[in-house]
């Protein structure tokens, strides 16, 4: 495996998540001067290499340093209330826009996050990424690696069963038409989990909406465009379709995250769609030896399948941290090349900053292969202004899968959502 710079996806256009940068302004009254002390969070798909830079740092300062990891559900409801009680932790994970309550946008716009325009990395930071990384200009989050949708498969089921990855819509009904005879699962499908509910839509879309319309989430916010009558209804209508072909595992609603990676690690499934981030945690439970694979999941019949971009692992800092100058101190260390590779080291994946080098595993060759191709979408929530759309999306999907909704259903309530 070849040592590749990142530099070669600079210039793809991304819709983008939170960097943590810092501003040359005065730290928070009462927070420049440092303590013994440093308070970390993060989500539990980052659990192992935030541990593994957390422990450097701690052997390269002598600081102590408290870390804290929850599930991203979890983290995504718990962070904003932590900040606005005084009780949240100085770094903490964020992500891009304002499709979730734990992203910038959102944080950001109550005052939460500390301006990192000034920090030495920021210039490192690929251009288009930068620019989707900034509110008014100024940078608030520090990008450890980018991240896309797709479909992540176990190499030694798909081989067992003698079949290739589909390349087109067409070709991946058949495909789970196949799998489904063989006694398996195309993808294992975990949507009790509820985030889990928009990784397909979103996959899909990439065909169906932004391969014709780049700008289509601009037309939302401007008025122009709408979820109802969009192609977004397509890749709903595609989503259950899918269903239908049996191209998910029983009762979905009924299953979690967790358990829809032991149906891939088991081989009773080949695999799952899901985000590179997921990744590392997915390999780490998988038995010794067990290769993986990725491949864009096809929403059309073009042979030319995008997939959704943007950044997966951010870093904010609070603020009003209480140990903002350690705080601060961290997220610059963490863009330095000490510590890009302990944390690549300890979990694959594609560095967001333009200066890294990082050995690429099959998966994430593949899916960097893809991006440097411009074979890319936005990521649909990083362009959305509220967390109540996604939100909408989350409950939409889980209706429809219960035949509590129709497709239009849901995309009414999406662009309720999107309104308010």
């Amino acid at each position: 495996m070849n040592l590749r710079n990142i530099a070669v996806v600079a210039g793809v256009a991304v819709a983008a998540v939170s960097l943590a940068a810092c501003s040359s302004s005065e730290p928070t009254a009462g927070a420049n001067e440092p303590t013994d002390a440093l308070t970390i969070a993060t989500t539990s798909n980052n659990q192992g290499p935030m541990e593994a830079v957390v422990e450097a740092y701690k052997e390269k300062t002598g600081l102590d340093v408290n870390l804290t990891v929850a599930d991203t559900s979890q983290f995504q409801t718990t962070i904003r209330t932590q900040l606005s009680s005084g009780t949240a932790p100085d770094v903490f994970t964020v992500w891009a826009g304002g499709g979730n309550p734990g992203a910038i946008d959102v944080l950001q716009g109550a005052g939460y996050l500390a301006d990192l325009s000034d920090r030495p990395w920021v210039d490192t930071v690929d251009e288009g990424t930068a620019e989707t990384l900034q509110i008014e200009g100024k940078t608030y989050g520090l990008p450890s690696k980018l991240d896309a949708v797709g479909a992540i498969y176990n190499t030694g089921t798909l081989d067992e069963l003698g079949l290739d990855v589909p390349t087109t819509y067409s070709e991946l009904l058949e495909y789970c038409a196949d799998v489904k005879d063989a006694g398996k699962v195309a993808f294992a499908l975990g949507i009790q989990t509820d985030w889990v509910t928009q990784l397909i839509p979103y996959a899909l879309v990439a065909s169906t909406v932004y391969a014709d319309d780049p700008e289509f989430d601009a037309g939302l916010k401007d008025g122009s465009e709408t979820f109802v009558g969009s192609g977004w209804g397509d890749a709903f209508d595609k989503y259950l379709e899918m269903g239908e072909a049996g191209c998910f595992n029983d009762d979905p609603l009924g299953t979690d995250v967790t358990a829809a990676y032991a149906l891939v690690n088991s081989g009773d499934a080949v695999g799952v769609v899901q985000v590179l981030a997921s990744y590392p945690q997915i390999a780490s439970t998988a038995p010794e030896g067990t290769e993986f694979g990725f491949f864009a999941l096809p929403g059309d019949d073009s042979g030319s399948t995008s997939i959704p971009r943007g950044i997966g692992v951010s870093f904010a800092v609070n603020e009003s941290a209480k140990n903002q100058v350690n705080a601060l101190d961290f997220v610059d260390w963490l863009a330095t090349p000490e510590a890009t590779s302990i944390w690549f080291a300890a979990a694959p994946g594609i560095p967001a900053l333009t200066d890294a080098e990082v050995e690429l595993d099959p998966v994430m060759q593949s899916a960097a292969d893809i991006i440097a191709d411009g074979r890319t979408a936005p990521m649909p929530d990083q362009g959305w202004p509220n967390a109540k759309a996604q939100s909408a999306l989350f409950i939409g999907t889980q209706q429809l899968f219960s035949n509590q909704a129709e497709v239009d259903d849901v995309l009414r309530s999406m662009d309720e959502a999107f309104a308010g």
